[in-house]
């Protein structure tokens, strides 16, 4: 009897106002292509007059690589004048994090351009400038001059890269 009594009321539940839903297929998507958005042309940054840029080659294991100077290693026939006025300037692949460099005359010792002390700070960009300070010796002509860096990058990779150069004679 239970048997037949849930066999009834499953008819009645299913028989008294359940309705079986019917599924519509929905319609289909129409997909479209995305727009197309050209890119603009990437901006070129220029260098000033006085850069040299390098051959595209690893330059001794130094991080950050060096992009782009006033001086390079090796360099003979340097004009002193124009970086007595506007300084020697290095330019790097990364954004440093702090450095340090020093220039020095074979028979002058140290020059004691600026910056004079270790630049630490998170603004300090791609660029490292020397400038004569007031009270410092200029480039002389028919001299020799090295330049030693410590640079690191905002990833802490730093090593140091010393620059030789020669200025022409008068």
């Amino acid at each position: 009897m239970k048997k037949l009594s849930l066999l009834m009321f499953a008819i009645v539940v299913l028989a008294c106002g359940t309705e079986t839903p019917v599924v519509e297929e929905p319609e289909p998507v129409v997909e479209e292509p995305p727009p197309v958005v050209e890119e603009p042309p990437p901006i070129v940054e220029e260098l000033p007059p006085l850069f040299k840029v390098l051959e595209p080659k690893p330059i001794s294991n130094l991080k950050p690589k060096l992009a782009a100077a006033t001086v390079f290693d090796g360099q003979v026939d340097v004009d002193p004048e124009p970086l007595n006025r506007h300084g020697i300037a290095f330019k790097f692949l990364a954004n440093l994090k702090m450095y340090i460099a020093d220039l020095r005359g074979a028979n002058v010792g140290a020059l004691n351009w600026s910056p004079r002390d270790i630049v630490d700070h998170a603004n300090i960009g791609n660029q490292i400038h020397l400038m004569p300070m007031a009270d410092s010796p200029l480039l002389g002509y028919d001299a020799e001059y090295e330049v030693t860096i410590y640079a690191q990058d905002l990833a802490c990779n730093g090593a140091w890269r010393s620059i030789k150069f020669r200025t022409k004679p008068r």
